[in-house]
């Protein structure tokens, strides 16, 4: 068979007896040709891998490859140191922000307790017997005469329909 019969080109078979098949001598002729010229030579001989050629080859694809296997190990530790770093600098600013946040705890409790001392105090100067009674507001409000209450009674205005009955 010729190389160019090899390469997919059809051949054009006249018969088949048996297992023998019969082409055309000018296909024959050009099969032979093909064979004894040197292109096709050195063609076989480039095809053709000794064992211990193979073995070699083997042996270079091998390096190469754990060449490249460690490069992708030393990169993946480098990943990993840098993003150990990373968590260790999100800590850090996860303490700071609690620290703030419980700096801002300590300043919201002592700010309360100046409001209600503040509360506190300007309700002694109003009216110093509510320190002093410790009776509900109910209480207080019914025993104690109010100026407060005359002035609401005296500022509300009068309505006609109260008077129509």
């Amino acid at each position: 068979m010729s190389l160019g019969l090899l390469n997919g080109e059809k051949s054009t078979l006249l018969k088949k007896e048996g297992k023998r098949e019969l082409f055309k001598l000018t296909q024959f002729n050009a099969l032979k040709k093909e064979l004894k010229s040197p292109e096709a030579k050195q063609e076989a001989k480039s095809h053709a891998f000794s064992k211990d050629e193979l073995i070699l080859t083997l042996k270079q694809q091998l390096k190469e490859q754990k060449q490249q296997y460690e490069q992708v190990i030393v990169s993946k530790d480098e990943t990993i140191a840098s993003l150990k770093g990373t968590i260790e600098a999100f800590k850090q600013a996860y303490d700071d922000v609690q620290n703030q946040l419980a700096v801002k705890d300590n300043q919201i409790t002592a700010l309360t307790q100046l409001t209600n001392n503040a509360q506190t105090l300007n309700m002694v100067d109003k009216d110093p017997n509510r320190l002093k009674a410790p009776n509900s507001d109910a209480e207080s409000d019914n025993e104690s005469p109010s100026s407060t209450s005359n002035v609401d009674n005296r500022s509300k205005k009068k309505h006609w329909w109260p008077f129509s009955k």
